[in-house]
């Protein structure tokens, strides 16, 4: 089937990327690891050095140790690819660049207000839990609501009165008389849903397609 062909290359080219990306994860720890031994050489400058320099070593020495620390949350975001990865790192980025470039009052008050606003993101808009297993790929956990899956991936699959996409595909495939088992595959209008896993009965993750 068209449908089982193109999982399987989806998840071929997803494990790939994720190949990649922990490969240049990897590099970027390396790079941050033999950067360590910078740190203290800014504490032996800082020691030796006059009153006045010792102000512009240490705010080096602070954008040195925050650029390390991009560098780890860049690897947490390309591992983790979760929102909250993405609000930190971009945290960390203008934390440091208010330390180089905030010379003037609207300098720091642009920078704190942006900041604000990521954490005000953090709160509002970012789900506190996720039920995901691999929403790259379009498998989702049973336990998955309907209108998250349509707000995140904007798809309008109806929910037939079924908050959870589980109880959709079980409502499914006993309306199209089909087997409730591992690999049955259901139609709802322009969407496929196939159960992708069971366990003891009761469907564990579902996987979701969108027919062009």
């Amino acid at each position: 089937m068209v449908f089982t062909s193109r999982k399987k290359h989806s998840r071929w080219i997803n494990k790939i990327i994720y190949v990649l990306e922990i490969i240049l994860s990897l590099l970027i720890i390396a790079g941050v690891l033999v950067s360590i031994p910078d740190i203290l050489k800014y504490y032996m400058s800082i020691l030796e050095s006059s009153k006045g320099e010792s102000y512009i070593l240490l705010r080096e020495f602070l954008s040195h140790v925050l650029l390390l620390v991009i560098g780890l949350e860049l690897v947490m975001m390309m591992i983790a690819h979760s929102d909250t990865s993405v609000v930190y790192l971009m945290v960390m980025v203008i934390a440091r660049k208010m330390l180089l470039m905030g010379n003037t009052s609207l300098d720091l008050l642009i920078g704190t207000v942006a900041i604000l606003c990521l954490f005000v993101v953090k709160k509002f808009l970012i789900p506190k839990k996720s039920t995901d297993i691999d929403p790259s790929i379009g498998i989702f956990s049973a336990a998955t609501s309907v209108k998250d899956i349509n707000r995140r991936l904007n798809y309008d699959i109806d929910d037939c009165g079924f908050q959870t996409i589980g109880g959709l595909v079980y409502y499914l495939t006993n309306e199209q008389g089909e087997r409730l088992e591992e690999g049955t595959s259901v139609v709802l209008k322009n969407y496929i849903f196939e159960i992708e896993e069971m366990n003891e009965g009761i469907i564990n993750s579902v996987y979701i397609e969108k027919i062009e």
